[in-house]
């Protein structure tokens, strides 16, 4: 289980625990109170905007992310 604790880096919160629950704490925080020194798994990013979890190409061109491999 995922918790909220406070970043001896930066002061801010942030989390601790086993990683399947991050975003669960994210939306307990107040908006500008996020750590920004560890990765937030599975939080998308506010700041990326409309486009964001869409992957991109060189050109700026949308590319899928998945792959399938047959054994």
């Amino acid at each position: 289980m995922c918790y909220q604790v406070k970043c001896g880096t930066c002061g801010k919160s942030t989390w601790a625990g086993c990683g399947r629950h991050v975003a669960s704490v994210h939306s307990q925080i107040a908006d500008g109170q996020h750590c920004a020194c560890r990765a937030w798994p599975g939080v998308a990013d506010k700041a990326a905007g409309a486009g964001a979890g869409a992957a991109t190409d060189a050109a700026g061109e949308a590319s899928s992310s998945s792959v399938c491999t047959i054994l």
